[in-house]
């Protein structure tokens, strides 16, 4: 299986994408062809961006979907082709992320404006519709929409000199504006407590991952020990050392996420027990996936470790390689005993 990832990634380092989604479809694992799928979506955004929404669409696992089409209007808003990236968020399955994109993306647009000191242009001249602004908003502070144009506030246009003197916050976003997402909820919905997990779990994570993104690290901590189901919040808190127990990290994709960052960062003496805790009940409960998991890592570590020069990547990947040829065989010789 990991076999076959490798075949769809060398196909698009070879810039030969028929190959490459040819080999994605014959990998049957629906995870791993999500994976390839989207390095093919990635790959092409820049060079055919309908063709890679229509890849990103089709991605099985809806959590990577969702990811592979966030990363889509992001790019795509950078390159100011905003009708792509709104038609490449329209396609978000998950809400929360799909309101994430629209406000990039509405942003971006304001950017652009204001940075080339356009205080007014036709919608057309944008590429978008009147559809596309009922999505798009709020519009940032600033900019307003009338007469089929955005209007640009004169008095926050910054002349050159502003640039270089302007101290940018992490985030980049307003700490003041409160979230689409929060401002729809009936207040009577908005209590924890009133709400059944999964759900109450999302609601608290969001609400810390706003303060993380304000940099209010510890209202984030302080809610994370409330949180029984866990995504990307400890994850991150994981990092910032402000989170020691990697088992709050329930979400596949950031286990996975976490586990490769920890790989890279630490010796095999301190990553590779914290990776087997991670994934403790997938090695219990499907040992064929946890092997083909560390054969996995062990090739990204080879390709990372060849393209930095780095030996000691080098020789993780070759330990991590080993263990997983160890456990493979333990395996085996289980299932005929």
């Amino acid at each position: 299986m990991i076999e076959d990832l490798l075949k769809v990634k060398e196909a698009i380092e070879s810039r030969d994408i028929d190959k490459a989604l040819y080999l994605s479809e014959k990998i049957k694992d629906q995870y791993w062809r999500s994976y390839a799928l989207k390095w093919i979506s990635q790959e092409l955004v820049k060079s055919d961006p309908k063709k890679a929404r229509e890849i990103a669409s089709s991605i099985p696992i809806t959590s990577l979907r969702s990811e592979t089409l966030l990363y889509l209007s992001y790019e795509l808003s950078k390159m100011e082709k905003f009708k792509d990236a709104v038609e490449s968020a329209k396609l978000i399955p998950d809400s929360y992320t799909k309101k994430k994109a629209l406000k990039r993306i509405s942003s971006a647009i304001a950017d652009a404006l204001k940075s080339r000191n356009i205080v007014e242009i036709k919608l057309s001249d944008l590429g978008l519709d009147e559809a596309d602004i009922e999505l798009l908003k709020p519009l940032p502070e600033g900019v307003k929409y009338e007469n089929g144009k955005f209007l640009v506030d004169a008095e926050i246009i910054k002349t050159p000199e502003e640039f270089f003197n302007e101290v940018v916050e992490v985030g980049g976003e307003n700490g003041n504006v409160k979230s689409p997402e929060m401002e729809e909820l009936p207040k009577e919905n908005l209590a924890p407590e009133h709400i059944s997990e999964p759900f109450k779990s999302s609601l608290l994570e969001y609400i810390a991952l706003e303060y993380l993104d304000r940099g209010e690290v510890d209202k984030a901590v302080e809610i994370l020990e409330r949180i029984k189901v866990g995504g990307p919040l400890p994850r991150l808190l994981f990092f910032l050392g402000k989170n020691h127990d990697v088992t709050k990290v329930v979400r596949p994709i950031d286990k996975v996420l976490l586990a490769y960052r920890l790989l890279l960062l630490l010796p095999e003496e301190d990553s590779f027990p914290m990776l087997n805790l991670i994934f403790e009940d997938l090695k219990y409960r499907n040992p064929g996936k946890f092997i083909r998991l560390l054969k996995f890592f062990s090739f990204e570590l080879l390709e990372e470790g060849k393209r930095l020069n780095n030996s000691k990547l080098i020789e993780k990947s070759r330990k991590l390689f080993k263990e997983a040829q160890r456990q493979s065989s333990s395996f085996s010789m289980n299932l005929l005993a």
